[in-house]
């Protein structure tokens, strides 16, 4: 056992001195800021260095070089020391989407027609699958054909995908009618053959009870996954050039009892506490929080350098009569906002995802590239904020908030 112990204690002690040299050794490393300038709606392309101010955890950072970029092509330059950006554009649209908009069509003919040079990459990630668009299939297959195997993949998708959903919400409107019913009368409710498996035969405890459940049920298919995010954003990062995320989301509505159902179910049920705690419970008080950790999606997206691209695809409510389509992307809308201002993306909430697209597209295409090497680098793994501002004050600027050491 003795032969062990001196190697052991030699190991323990190179272990020892090597973390005490690497917790205090500073390095030298270069970290780039994709930036863009704007005066209103106006992207601004005449800055110079001498324009912007740069900090990294407030403390003022020198900028050694700026190039301004207009898709694949570097406009200007201006270099105290040269560096040689990488510009092969990557393209990830993702959708979380349950109806087919129409309009898609227009804007993956914009895709493929206008935006889309050689050398980008595309991949296209829906509730079903990913799909990578290969460099061959984009030299050798027409921009038609493209866009229509593009919007082949989310017709199929969106149906398959999203089927319990509109299942669970055909079985949520069903028990908002049961639930309404049963202010006209005393007793089970039985709305009949098509209702039955969901609502026939039962009193209004019980409907409730569904209801949370179903309500549950949404929720479980809405959650997500932290875990995915993390990882998504940690294979971007590995890729060089500029990466542009576009997230189609759709606005999402939930039914409820109306106001006039709402008052009657309380005056009907004066006796049963339990009830109308209930009742209040799920159409009063019910309020989504976000179910994932927005800080560390939003430091795992800055630190890749993605510029994430909120689309919030408005759309009007059904029009049900007897009952209320409350608005239920309150919590995914806030949550995204805050990753697309953490990369420096932009939100934009249209009827029209076509036009929301295009806009978000043309605003990509143009940017500064900033670099600098940080003042004391320590490979410390913890984040450092970044703060890029403009000596004119009215400019509004946007950037990625900071990086992991690492």
């Amino acid at each position: 056992m003795k032969k062990f112990i001196f190697p052991f204690a030699l190991l323990l002690l190179s272990f020892c001195l090597f973390s005490q040299i690497e917790k205090h050794e500073v390095l030298v490393t270069n970290v780039v800021v994709p930036v863009r300038v704007f005066e209103g709606e106006r992207f601004v392309d005449h800055l110079t260095i001498e324009d912007f101010e740069l900090f990294e955890n407030y403390e003022h950072q020198k900028i050694e070089a700026l190039y301004l970029i207009r898709k694949t092509n570097i406009e200007r330059e201006e270099a105290l020391k040269k560096f040689n950006p990488a510009l092969t554009r990557h393209f990830y649209l993702i959708f979380q989407i349950t109806d087919y908009n129409p309009r898609f069509a227009e804007a993956s003919g914009h895709l493929f027609n206008q935006v889309l040079l050689p050398g980008d990459t595309l991949t296209i990630m829906t509730p079903m699958d990913t799909y990578a668009l290969s460099k061959k299939a984009l030299e050798t297959k027409s921009k038609e054909r493209l866009s229509s195997e593009l919007l082949s993949i989310l017709r199929k998708d969106t149906k398959m995908g999203a089927a319990n959903y509109r299942s669970l919400m055909n079985d949520l409107r069903r028990l908002v009618r049961s639930i309404s019913a049963s202010t006209q009368g005393a007793g089970t409710v039985n709305l009949g053959f098509e209702s039955e498996s969901i609502t026939g035969g039962f009193d209004l405890e019980t409907l409730l009870q569904r209801y949370q459940e179903t309500l549950l049920k949404m929720e479980q298919l809405r959650l997500v996954d932290e875990t995915k995010f993390i990882r998504f954003a940690a294979q971007v990062k590995k890729q060089t050039g500029p990466k542009n995320v576009y997230f189609f989301y759709q606005r999402e509505f939930r039914p409820e009892i109306t106001s006039d159902i709402l008052t009657k179910l309380t005056s009907l049920n004066q006796d049963k506490p339990e009830i109308i705690g209930e009742v209040q419970n799920l159409f009063q008080l019910y309020r989504r929080s976000v179910s994932f950790d927005v800080n560390k999606i939003t430091t795992a997206f800055a630190d890749s350098s993605l510029s994430f691209n909120l689309i919030f695809m408005h759309k009007e409510p059904e029009n049900v009569s007897g009952i209320r389509m409350r608005e239920q992307s309150e919590d995914m809308f806030s949550a995204f906002s805050q990753v697309a201002k953490a990369t420096g993306g932009i939100i934009d909430s249209s009827q029209n995802p076509s036009y929301a697209f295009k806009n978000a597209a043309a605003i990509s295409e143009s940017y500064y590239l900033l670099y600098y090497s940080p003042k004391n680098y320590i490979k410390d793994g913890k984040f450092k904020t970044i703060t890029v501002r403009t000596k004119n004050l009215d400019y509004k600027v946007t950037h990625r908030k900071g990086y992991y050491s690492n």
